[in-house]
């Protein structure tokens, strides 16, 4: 377990959001909630809430409100996520609990080898996403802090490090380095939940995936082991089959119902996002007054390859789910049932039946993640794209 979470677990623990499943401690419990609601004070106080007063008051033109919304509407969404983790306390630790349990009993070789090679999907996802995301925010501060460098005067000590509107006055010390400080550490929390979420999400979803697969094993060989045992424990193996199988729909659905509604947002976000962001990279490239320095265009590009990243793993292990589910039927046809009793070979029929209502998580119960949606929402956002582009060229022409 420690090998398949323990880079999500180093992560929601920064955020005060890993739901522990075993019995903690009364110190530990209070270090956490005052983590939680440190980070999110943070992030609502320097990040969110002023940057929403800047959209409201200082943006006058198209430019302006896509740059302010493409930096807004991931840290709103991060914060949302965090508070989501938070909600769903409860039924993240009885899921944790499970997973623990699953990880603990000892089973064969075989399936301990199956639920191995899950788990290294599972690690290399929140290492790569994790590495994306220190690399695309190591991107965006030194963009910010170059932009600030450009504006700094004698009289000016430079812009924040991101464009917001504050209560105070910011040029002053210590104001400012305290706002810089206060946006520096929301930024970083913001984009560590943004990640850690996603990769959460998709290691529950995965866990689910390898145990569909040892059961599907299971299952393939059922046939031969109650051939060996002369049929003494067919309905014992069969039962416990068919009650596996329905505790992991369960499973499913408590991730599904915990997470659908923000899975529904983060696809329209994503879509959105692939747009805003594409606008801005053609828009700074397409400037003839001033050169775009190489740190844009790398955050431009790690920024898309992030929201792509992300969207596509949602997408994958949706996939992946749809397909171990509804793949029990197939094992059970596969199995050599045509060697089994006529009562006994009926049973089969169970499970196949059964296997017709496939898991799957949804976009707030719309439509499953799969890899034709992810297909889907690049070609809407590339629509979305090109209407932006050819507004901006009809404001140029009209000026």
């Amino acid at each position: 377990m420690d090998f398949a979470m323990g880079w999500n677990r180093f992560s929601l623990s920064v955020l005060g959001v890993w739901p522990e499943p075993r019995k903690m401690s009364n110190l530990s419990r209070f270090a956490s909630n005052f983590i939680f609601w440190f980070t999110t004070l943070i992030t609502v106080v320097f990040i969110c809430a002023p940057q929403m007063t800047h959209l409201v008051l200082k943006s006058t033109n198209l430019d302006e409100v896509i740059e302010n919304l493409s930096v807004n509407i991931p840290m709103l969404f991060s914060l949302g996520k965090q508070i989501i983790l938070r909600y769903r306390r409860k039924a993240l630790v009885f899921l944790m609990s499970q997973i623990f349990d699953d990880w603990a009993e000892p089973i064969p070789e075989v399936d301990r080898h199956t639920m191995l090679k899950t788990a290294k999907i599972s690690r290399m996802i929140s290492i790569v996403c994790s590495i994306l995301t220190y690399v695309m925010v190591l991107a965006f501060l030194s963009l910010q802090i170059w932009s600030s460098m450009q504006n700094t005067s004698e009289f000016n000590v430079g812009g924040l490090l991101i464009p917001a509107t504050f209560p105070y006055d910011t040029n002053k010390s210590p104001n400012y380095e305290i706002t810089w400080l206060g946006q520096f550490v929301g930024t970083v929390l913001s984009a560590i939940c943004y990640s850690c979420f996603d990769t959460f999400v998709a290691v529950l979803v995965l866990h689910i995936c390898g145990q569909l697969t040892v059961l599907r094993i299971a299952l393939e060989n059922l046939a031969n082991t109650t051939i060996k045992d002369n049929y003494s424990k067919f309905q014992e193996r069969l039962g416990y089959i068919v009650h596996r199988q329905n505790q992991l729909f369960r499973y499913a659905v408590i991730v599904e119902d915990c997470f659908n509604i923000m899975l529904l947002v983060q696809t329209l976000m994503c879509t959105a996002m692939l747009c805003m962001t594409g606008y801005r990279m053609m828009t700074s490239v397409n400037q003839e007054q001033e050169d775009v320095p190489i740190i844009g265009v790398i955050f431009f590009i790690s920024h898309v390859t992030y929201t792509m990243l992300h969207l596509f793993i949602y997408c994958y292990v949706g996939e992946t789910l749809l397909g171990q589910s509804t793949g029990i039927g197939q094992s059970a046809y596969d199995c050599n049932w045509y060697d089994l009793p006529p009562k006994h070979a009926v049973s089969l029929v169970i499970v196949i039946c059964r296997a017709q209502v496939s898991f799957q998580i949804t976009a707030g119960k719309f439509s499953p993640f799969s890899l034709e949606l992810f297909n889907a929402v690049l070609k809407t956002s590339a629509g979305y794209l090109s209407v932006l582009l050819a507004m901006k060229d009809r404001l140029v022409e009209e000026n």
